[in-house]
């Protein structure tokens, strides 16, 4: 049996070439043939486009290409035209078609270093449904070029393709100079070549480089399209903007001080954790303050006292849990009422995180007007990611990691408990703005993103395509040894796809001392595979290091981003953690892979 490329045959296509294909495909002793159909043909000698209905592919003897004619009639008119059945009449005999064919293949083997050799590439007619002996003869072809209907049947099919190549490659022989038959021509690796650049097989994949200039340009598109709600909205000084994760917040905050800076404003844009803080100096630009709130509070500690103590001690990280939230904000307000507003507008970056009283008492105070009266600019995913805080409770520290909640006693309860409650009662006559396109992830990215807090309505349209590829994997382990092969493998495999070491971020809702990547690499017992590969620990974690693959808790990643993102060490026997995963999951803008303990992660 021949082998047959594409190994089936359309519905659609003539009855002929169906009962040829089966004829071939089925013939005795020809194990080593290959026959292509249907092949097109672009690069054609005489026309636009063409197609071979069949190219028999026969080591030891040859190339033969057929062109297929299955109707029950067909008539040349004497003056050079042709019908077949009732169709119109044509110009092109059979012979015509199929030899425009041929001689296309020939030259572009030709062109590619593969011509033929010793051996015959020539054409044939197969007239399904007729015979040849009605067949009238001519100057334009040989008898021997003409199969029919007789020659379909299983015990000829070889023997009729092998005479008409032997019967060519005598013509050849005396009708070309130089031609010399060489036995054994074509052989198996010449017949694989002409089949791999007739059909060829590749695989064209967009590489990481193409992925990320079409994933910035995206964003960079539909986020500006965002920021336009700031023109729609100019005569208001005072907004709250709300959305969930992936709704370009952040984008839309940095234009708004941006813009306020422009026109002679002195800006403070606040955050909470640093990472954000960087990515927001570089959005704001120069002209604007951006300061995460412990920072903030110990520069005016320092800069009413003098010196730096504050500011070392926030960077040390060795303090006492209650410092960051009872100790520095009563330092802080102090010493900003002592030196009077610094501030004439006032931006809140995933205000949920800072809506704490005792910050804003700090904040009220910088700015002129203080917070009931100054133009302010709030984000805020109000609903979903207050993760630093549990039931209105200040936590420990910028950058606190699950093992820190709840707060040490003392810390300022907030009453009301909602941030949003809160917010709107500290800073009164705000305008409500809401935010539901999702503008970051891959829309399917984005409802795995909703499905996990309920809410399949949570965006109103997805403006980033999906592709053909799987966006997001959810794995589940039982030991901590599993768990490092599934985090290994997910990397090689993410490593794979169109996505760098720069562009994947491993998150955890602990810190190193109980993270899986962290417990693996102070062991020695991390997977080689990812050992070269992690970013170096820097204060606990890897997740400064962009030039190898970043690693951290989900809390320092918090209002970042990244392309591919693997999240370990889940455990949704823990509430929080859903909450966590929430944060986590939306960190990834094309790839995510979960990892949850013992459980499905929906």
């Amino acid at each position: 049996m021949a082998r047959m490329l594409p190994p089936t045959i359309g519905e659609d296509a003539p009855p002929g070439e169906h009962a040829v294909f089966a004829a071939l495909r089925d013939a005795p002793n020809t194990d080593d043939w290959v026959v292509l159909h249907s092949l097109e043909i672009a690069h054609h000698v005489s026309q636009v486009q063409g197609e071979a209905d069949f190219v028999i592919v026969a080591p030891g003897y040859g190339v033969l290409v057929v062109e297929v004619k299955s109707h029950e009639s067909i008539e040349a008119d004497g003056e050079g035209r042709w019908r077949y059945g009732n169709r119109d009449w044509v110009t092109r005999s059979p012979f015509e078609q199929a030899s425009g064919a041929q001689h296309s293949i020939i030259e572009y083997l030709q062109s590619r270093g593969a011509g033929p050799v010793g051996y015959p590439i020539f054409h044939a007619a197969w007239l399904t449904q007729l015979s040849r002996d009605r067949f009238a003869k001519s100057i334009g072809w040989h008898e021997w070029q003409l199969l029919d209907a007789a020659d379909l049947g299983a015990d000829r099919v070889r023997g009729a393709i092998i005479r008409c190549l032997e019967k060519a490659s005598a013509h050849l022989g005396e009708t070309i100079v130089g031609y010399r038959r060489v036995q054994g021509q074509p052989n198996a690796e010449h017949t694989q070549r002409v089949v791999d650049l007739l059909i060829p097989r590749f695989v064209v994949e967009l590489s990481a480089k193409e992925l990320a200039r079409r994933r910035e340009r995206e964003q960079a598109q539909f986020t500006a399209e965002q920021v336009r709600v700031l023109d729609l909205v100019a005569g208001n000084p005072r907004l709250l903007l709300e959305g969930p994760a992936g709704t370009g917040k952040t984008w839309v905050a940095a234009e708004a001080a941006r813009r306020a800076a422009a026109a002679g404003q002195r800006t403070l844009v606040v955050v909470f954790n640093r990472l954000i803080e960087r990515r927001l100096v570089e959005l704001c630009g120069d002209g604007v303050e951006v300061r995460r709130i412990h920072a903030l509070m110990a520069q005016v500690v320092d800069r009413h006292a003098g010196r730096n103590e504050a500011r070392r001690k926030l960077d040390s990280g060795r303090v006492e849990r209650d410092w960051y939230d009872v100790t520095l904000p009563e330092q802080a307000l102090e010493a900003a009422l002592e030196l009077g507003p610094q501030f004439d507008y006032l931006v809140l970056d995933e205000a949920q995180d800072v809506a704490v009283d005792a910050y804003l008492d700090v904040l009220d105070a910088l700015l002129v007007g203080g917070l009931a009266q100054a133009p302010v600019f709030v984000t805020g995913d109000l609903d979903h990611q207050v993760i630093y805080r549990r039931h209105g409770d200040a936590v420990a520290g910028p950058t606190a990691p699950e093992s820190a909640l709840p707060a040490a006693p003392g810390a300022p309860a907030a009453v009301p408990k909602s941030a949003r409650d809160r917010l709107l009662r500290r800073l009164p006559g705000l305008v409500q703005l809401q935010l539901r396109s999702n503008v970051r992830t891959t829309p399917e990215v984005g409802r795995f993103v909703a499905e996990l807090i309920g809410e399949p309505t949570l965006y109103s349209e997805h403006r980033r395509s999906d592709d053909d590829q799987v966006s997001v994997e959810r794995l589940t382990f039982s030991t901590a040894d599993e768990q490092q092969r599934l985090l290994a493998d997910a990397v090689e495999r993410i490593l794979s796809e169109p996505f760098t070491v720069r562009e994947l971020v491993i998150l955890s809702p602990y810190r190193a001392d109980r993270s899986a990547v962290g417990t693996a690499l102070s062991s020695g017992a991390a997977d080689a595979r990812l050992t070269s590969r992690l970013a170096p620990a820097v204060a606990g974690t890897g997740i400064e290091d962009s030039t190898h693959i970043r690693w951290g808790t989900i809390h320092e990643f918090k209002g970042l981003e990244a392309p591919a993102v693997i999240l370990t060490d889940i455990d949704l026997s823990k509430e929080h953690h859903h909450d966590l995963l929430y944060v986590g999951a939306s960190r990834a803008t094309d790839r995510l892979v979960v990892l949850t303990h013992g459980m499905s992660a929906t």
